[in-house]
């Protein structure tokens, strides 16, 4: 592979990776985080009220819900909590897998196209045979 062919595979693996790590967020989850929401619970009213946070990605959840903002139990990447390192994590396990299997596809194709003749068994040759038993 030439530079400039290793370069183009490298940014289309990761613009691939990049919109399959934003599209993993439509993978909601709910809890088992807790959040507060208000601060009016409890016995004095004073403590804090939790409820199990949602949360968006995949195979690692990047994006959180912010309660009491805009739209509840909705994410959106403006208004909501987003875990940068979480984000990185997943473009990186999306890349390597992306990678892996652009590599790996073009090597099957090939040997499914020109699989290898298997080795021919010549039959003995009969004038050899001839010179031991003569």
């Amino acid at each position: 592979m030439t530079r400039v062919t290793k370069l183009t595979l490298i940014g289309v693996v990761l613009v691939i990776a990049i919109a399959l790590t934003l599209r993993s967020v439509n993978v909601e989850q709910i809890g088992p985080e807790l959040v507060v929401y208000r601060n009016l619970c409890g016995l004095s009213g004073f403590d804090f009220c939790y409820k199990p946070v949602l949360k968006g990605g995949f195979p690692v959840a990047y994006l959180f819900d912010a309660p009491g903002i805009f739209v509840e139990r909705q994410l959106e990447f403006f208004e909501d909590n987003l875990s940068v390192g979480a984000l990185v994590l997943d473009v990186a396990f999306y890349f390597a897998i992306v990678l892996l299997t652009m590599l790996a596809v073009p090597r099957c194709r090939s040997a499914f196209k020109n699989p290898q003749a298997p080795a021919k068994h010549d039959a003995p040759d009969s004038s050899a045979s001839g010179r031991f038993f003569s």
